[in-house]
């Protein structure tokens, strides 16, 4: 299976985890060598797509995920291992994850704190955790936060669906371009 259709799979399995990107973008990611993977019994387990990585800045992780059947077998510490070692000039390596993830539990097990929580987009209501760990010394420790655990709430996303608000589904790729993404019947 090409990476890209792996990543699509993944993507749409795990939708309530991660965003959703269109395809261009990841195929973007993937020319620019910017997508770590990881392999279970010879084949594609997991991915770790990342932003530039450069000397006296954050690393940004833009998304992370192993598949469900070979979660818990340390191949997502892999993959942070190995871009932890490309980002030795960096000065740490931080993402966002979604409060209702069980991702969080693996980020703070493996060493990363949680730096801030903010509220996250209108249809599942919850709160996004910003995730950090440091490589160079710093001059400030940002503080440590409590990440929130708070459910995914679609209360608000079925009263706008009552009330005739007409969104793209999770699957529609359509609605990146130049079509507006709320629109009315």
């Amino acid at each position: 299976m090409m990476l890209i259709t792996y990543i699509d799979h993944l993507q749409k399995q795990n939708a309530d985890d991660l965003a959703f990107y269109p395809l261009s973008t990841l195929e973007k990611a993937i020319e620019q060598q910017r997508v770590i993977t990881t392999e279970d019994n010879g084949e594609t387990a997991g991915y770790i797509w990342h932003g530039p990585i450069r000397s006296g800045f954050d690393t940004t992780i833009y998304q992370a995920c192993v598949d469900y059947d070979s979660r818990r077998r340390h191949l997502g510490w892999e993959m942070v291992s190995k871009l932890l070692n490309l980002s030795t000039s960096a000065t740490g390596i931080r993402l966002r994850c979604a409060s209702s993830s069980d991702a969080n539990a693996f980020w703070r097990l493996i060493g990363f704190y949680c730096t801030n929580v903010t509220r996250g987009g209108v249809k599942r209501q919850r709160d996004i955790n910003h995730w950090r760990t440091d490589i160079q010394p710093t001059l400030f420790t940002l503080p440590s936060v409590q990440p929130s655990d708070e459910a995914i709430d679609l209360s608000s996303w079925a009263r706008m669906r009552r009330d005739g608000l007409v969104m793209p589904s999770r699957w529609s790729r359509g609605h990146y371009g130049s079509v507006n993404v709320l629109e009315a019947d």
